[in-house]
C-alpha cells in the first residue's frame, strides 16, 4: 500500500498526523484505532501467524529483501 493511501485513511480514521509521519507510524496508529496489535515492522515479525492481516505484505517485505 502507498503512503498516500495509508494518509488516507488514517485520515478517515481520525487520526491526526504530519506531513512528515512514517508509514510505518501511521499504519500502526491505524491498527492501534482498529483495535489491534500495533505490531507492524516490530520485532515480532518474524513470527508473524496472522495470516488475514492487511498489512502482512508490506510488514515483511523488507525481511524478504534482507534475505536475498
Amino acid at each position: 500500500m502507498e503512503l498516500q493511501q495509508v494518509r488516507e485513511q488514517a485520515s478517515s480514521l481520525g487520526i491526526d498526523y504530519s506531513v512528515g509521519a512514517s508509514k510505518s507510524r501511521l499504519i500502526r496508529a491505524i491498527q492501534q484505532c482498529l483495535g489491534q496489535p500495533a505490531c507492524f515492522a516490530g520485532d515480532e515479525r518474524l513470527d508473524c501467524g496472522e495470516r488475514v492481516c492487511p498489512w502482512r505484505g508490506d510488514c515483511l517485505k523488507p525481511i524478504a529483501e534482507w534475505r536475498r
